[in-house]
């Protein structure tokens, strides 16, 4: 999985579109509806890693909303949790001894 360069969010540039989300959003989580003054999290709708197959910047304020820390990590999670499903399976090494202790522990090799 790529990971995403955090440089450009810590910008003059970026303090001033998380600024305006904050405002457009009148300062409330978009999901909870909580208020969070300018605490809240400004949060790509289409994640950082796949806007380039899209063509949006990542200074698009449509590509943002505004959400508190929790709701941000639930989204943030379930994100990384559909990239993990589409992933191709790891193949686990051929370890000497390995089968011998799975069966011993009742473990099938599948799992």
């Amino acid at each position: 999985m790529a990971r995403t360069n955090p440089a450009p969010l810590k910008t003059a540039r970026w303090a001033e579109v998380r600024a305006h989300v904050a405002h457009r959003a009148s300062f409330r989580c978009e999901h909870c509806q909580r208020f969070l003054g300018m605490t809240g999290e400004a949060d790509h709708v289409v994640p950082r890693s796949d806007i380039d197959l899209i063509g949006i910047g990542v200074f698009d304020p449509s590509n943002l909303q505004y959400l508190c820390s929790s709701c941000h990590s639930s989204k943030s999670n379930r994100e990384r949790w559909s990239r993990q499903e589409r992933a191709p399976k790891r193949v686990r090494s051929n370890v000497p001894g390995r089968h011998l202790f799975l069966d011993a522990a009742g473990i099938s090799p599948t799992q």
